[in-house]
């Protein structure tokens, strides 16, 4: 047993090394010799070579590629809040969110002045206003919504003797046409859903007509719904004409 101690001791046993190999290696005999043990550069004999720091000399620095990452998460940190304050801000901020919002452009008379014209720019005629407008202003599902719900009569005269057939009042070629109370007050129901989709964007339409963007238009409307109350709707009191706004107020 002794025998097998002392063959492992024999291999893990440090070998004390002489003083001339520790000057090949370059450590210092001991710590006290470091500044003697160690030739200045530049200086020359036989048994020296350039200086090389010891390891205790040496200052640790940590490699640029480690500390990388946490510089770059840093950064996107920085961008991700700032993001998040301005967003904040602009939200809170009416005057900021206002500003940033595009107004839409006005359109003066896009559509001309007669209905070929209009159809030449490619403009749409809107049942609810008589009204010929661009893609801007046409706010189609709401005027089809209006044209399917509501089953209006229109006239060439005030006795109902001259009908006119919703063919032929969609092709927007007749105007000055009489048509019940009912069509009014619709009317002034559905522009104001018009103006309140359009704040909101709703079907992509954030512009409205210049008709009905005039505030004359809701007081008037006001005053037909505040109105007589005794009006029967089927009364044809109303006459209506084809218009051509600008676009955008």
């Amino acid at each position: 047993m002794s025998r097998i101690m002392r063959s492992l001791a024999s291999i893990f046993m440090i070998k004390r090394l002489s003083a001339s190999e520790k000057r090949r290696l370059d450590i210092p005999t001991n710590d006290a010799d470091d500044d003697k043990s160690a030739p200045l550069m530049g200086s020359s004999n036989n048994d020296s070579h350039d200086y090389m720091s010891t390891p205790k000399d040496r200052k640790y620095t940590r490699p640029f590629h480690l500390t990388c990452p946490a510089f770059i998460s840093l950064i996107l940190l920085s961008v991700l809040v700032g993001i998040l304050a301005a967003t904040l801000l602009i939200i809170t901020n009416p005057t900021i969110k206002g500003a940033l919002v595009p107004v839409p452009k006005k359109l003066h008379k896009p559509c001309g002045s007669t209905p070929s014209e209009a159809r030449k720019a490619g403009c749409h005629f809107d049942v609810i206003s008589f009204c010929w407008l661009p893609d801007a202003c046409y706010d189609a599902e709401l005027s089809q919504q209006f044209d399917h719900e509501n089953k209006l009569e229109w006239y060439l005269d005030p006795n109902r003797t001259l009908p006119l057939s919703h063919q032929e009042i969609m092709t927007g070629e007749y105007t000055g046409l009489y048509v019940n109370w009912e069509y009014h007050l619709r009317h002034c129901t559905a522009m104001w859903k018009k103006m309140h989709r359009a704040v909101l964007g709703s079907g992509g339409r954030e512009a409205i007509d210049g008709y009905i963007g005039v505030y004359e238009h809701t007081e008037h409307c006001e005053m037909m719904l505040l109105g007589d109350r005794s009006i029967e709707w089927e009364a044809i009191n109303t006459r209506i004409a084809v218009k051509f706004p600008d676009c955008g107020v």
